[in-house]
Formats: structure tokens, sequence, C-alpha cells
């Protein structure tokens, strides 16, 4: 017996408050992006614009695959960060 999909299920680790995401960024902004625990700092140095759209990846394995797991593919996103934001704020 199988049973169709919701909607808008969630496939990744969350709970009542947050959904995991993966991103791929460039080294200044994940950095300061980590060190802050927040995005405000990269977009105050002007490394992060929140206007422009930005991938998430379904996974912590495609997120490791973006990023060159093995080699090196894109500089400007071989960092991986994930964040866990505000679920409310996720599904606007």
């Amino acid at each position: 017996m199988s049973t169709a999909p919701k909607f808008r299920e969630i496939r990744a680790i969350h709970d009542s408050d947050t959904v995991r995401v993966y991103q791929a960024y460039n080294p200044a902004i994940a950095e300061a992006a980590v060190a802050a625990n927040s995005f405000r700092a990269p977009h105050r140095a002007g490394a992060w614009s929140d206007s422009r759209m930005t991938w998430i990846k379904p996974s912590a394995v495609w997120m490791a695959y973006r990023c060159g797991w093995t080699v090196l593919k894109d500089r400007n996103q071989s960092r991986g960060v994930a964040p866990d934001p505000d679920k409310e704020r996720f599904f606007e």
C-alpha cells in the first residue's frame, strides 16, 4: 500500500519551529555568516544580498557534490552552510 506524498511535505531535518536547508557560498560569505550565526554580517559587508536568488540544496549529499566534495568545482560555491530558518518565514 503506497501513500501519495502531501503537497507540502517536508523531507528534511525539522522541528516545530525550523527547517534545515543547505546552501553553498564563497568563503567570505560563509565565514562571516557562521561567525555571526546570521547572514546580517555578510549583508552589511556587501558580500551577500537578500534580493539575489539562492538555490537551496535538497540534502547534505547534494550540498557536498555542489561544493566539490572531492574536487573544487566553483570557488563561489566552495563552502556549505546549513542554516535552520524559521519555518513560517521559510514557507512565505
